[in-house]
C-alpha cells in the first residue's frame, strides 16, 4: 500500500458538486477520484504539454490520418514518429526499455479514449486495440513501435488489422524462428 498524506483544501462549491456527481457516476469515492485526477494532471497532462503533444478532435485526426497513403504513414512512423516517441520516453521515464514503451503506449491510448488491452499469450506480450481513429492509424502505431522495439532487441509479430481494431505480439528478436 502506498504511503498517503492528509491534505485539507478548499474548492469552489460548484466544482465540489461536479466532483460528487462524477463519484456517483463512476461508483468511486471522492478521495479515489481526486487522486486519479491529480495523478493524470501531474503525471500525464503536464508532461505531454511540456513535450509538445497537442489535443485534436477525433474526426479531424481520422480525416488527416486517412488522407495519408499507408506507405507514407509507415514512413512517418519510422522517422519522425520514432524520434518523437524516443524523446517522449526519455523525458517521461529517463530510459527506453520494453516496460517504459508499453506503459507510455497504454497511457497514450487511455488519454485518447482508445480501448487498450495487454495480455500474455504463449509467453508473448499481446496488445489488442479497439479504436475509431481511421484506417491508417494502426499502421503508424505498429511502424513506430516496431522501429523502437527493434532498437532494444524486440519485434512485433502476428499483426492483425480490422476496421475497428488491431492487435500484435511483442517478442524478443532472438525468439523469432
Amino acid at each position: 500500500m502506498k504511503k498517503t498524506d492528509n491534505v485539507s483544501i478548499r474548492i469552489d462549491s460548484d466544482l465540489s458538486s461536479k466532483l460528487h456527481e462524477k463519484c456517483l457516476e463512476q461508483k468511486i469515492s471522492l478521495n479515489t477520484l481526486i487522486n486519479h485526477l491529480l495523478d493524470k494532471q501531474v503525471n500525464w497532462h503536464e508532461l505531454t504539454t511540456e513535450m509538445g503533444w497537442i489535443p485534436m478532435f477525433r474526426s479531424t485526426f481520422r480525416e488527416l490520418s486517412d488522407s495519408i497513403p499507408k506507405d507514407k504513414m509507415e514512413k512517418i512512423a519510422e522517422t519522425t514518429g520514432t524520434s518523437d516517441l524516443k524523446n517522449s520516453l526519455n523525458y517521461v521515464y529517463g530510459y527506453i526499455e520494453l516496460d517504459s514503451i508499453l506503459d507510455l503506449f497504454k497511457k497514450r491510448c487511455q488519454s485518447m479514449n482508445v480501448q487498450y488491452r495487454e495480455m500474455e499469450v504463449n509467453g508473448k506480450n499481446k496488445i489488442i486495440i479497439q479504436h475509431d481513429l481511421g484506417k491508417n492509424w494502426p499502421f503508424f502505431i505498429v511502424g513506430q513501435m516496431n522501429t523502437i522495439l527493434n532498437e532494444i532487441g524486440h519485434r512485433i509479430i502476428n499483426e492483425e488489422y480490422n476496421k475497428q481494431g488491431f492487435s500484435f505480439e511483442i517478442v524478443k528478436t532472438e525468439e523469432i524462428q
